[in-house]
């Protein structure tokens, strides 16, 4: 996919967000559902950092691709649905941010959420993006299967290439870095490695920045993994917004919804 892209692309850059909300903590031990600080800190991504994401979007001018899971489209739904009535792009991400340990699950879990998605927001999920990133064979072939367009998890290359299993299906991966995730950076924890470093923004701009200057040069990706949760604070919102008019001035950029990028994708590997 280096310096392939088409249609005078040079480069692309996903903003993608995670909306996990409590589901990021008790998808993890189901023990934290009892705890109302840690839930609280889960809310508090779509009861306040969606929609100061959402207005910055706006202000912007741009398209977002935001992974939900079932659960949370059914205990957040007004803040799904305006995610949806702001023209964003919502993928599939398990239905209580849980790992799918056996097809079979996996399977039930794509039908639950998508049906949830259907009758809660009226839209289909053409991208697949597993808790945790943990994909395996059999998560790609059940992604085939189910008819998505893409899957968002490796972290095999820094531009788009595809699966493709014994009978010639291919499937568009757009891979990214634990570096590109917000969590990396920014998310305090009491749990092992307790009181990890939170970095600040300036410190997270550098690096990505760094990445996206990089990459630009060679033609790659660069698909950024945000929580709302953690990105939605007041001083990341902002210096993910000085970010992108930065990323704006330079030629060629392509700034959408992964959807849009897997089939600009498609169109340069030519399948």
């Amino acid at each position: 996919m280096r310096k392939n892209w088409p249609e005078g692309t040079r480069m692309c850059v996903a903003l993608t967000f995670d909306l996990d909300a409590e589901t990021f903590w008790f998808s993890r031990s189901m023990d934290t559902i009892n705890n109302p600080n840690l839930m609280a800190e889960g809310a508090y991504g779509p009861r306040v950092g969606v929609p100061r994401i959402l207005d910055m979007l706006d202000r912007q001018g741009l398209k977002a691709t935001f992974f939900i899971p079932g659960w949370v489209i059914e205990r957040h739904t007004e803040t799904c649905r305006e995610i949806v009535r702001r023209g964003h792009e919502v993928g599939y991400h398990g239905y209580l941010h849980e790992k799918a340990y056996f097809p079979e699950q996996d399977r039930e879990l794509v039908a639950k959420s998508r049906k949830i998605m259907k009758e809660l927001l009226g839209v289909e999920p053409y991208g697949y993006r597993a808790p945790e990133g943990d994909l395996t064979a059999d998560t790609i072939k059940n992604i085939m299967d189910n008819g998505f367009e893409y899957s968002a998890n490796s972290m095999a290359c820094d531009w788009p290439y595809y699966h493709e299993d014994e009978t010639g299906r291919k499937i568009i991966e757009l891979p990214s870095s634990w570096l590109y995730d917000d969590t990396s950076h920014f998310m305090f924890t009491l749990s092992q490695p307790e009181r990890r470093r939170i970095c600040s923004p300036q410190y997270v701009r550098d690096i990505w920045q760094s990445e996206f200057d990089g990459l630009y040069e060679e033609g790659g990706l660069l698909n950024l993994i945000m929580h709302p949760l953690v990105m939605g604070r007041v001083s990341r919102v902002n210096m993910l917004e000085d970010l992108v008019k930065y990323m704006k001035t330079k030629e060629g950029v392509f700034l959408g919804t992964a959807l849009e990028i897997s089939r600009l994708a498609r169109k340069g590997l030519g399948i």
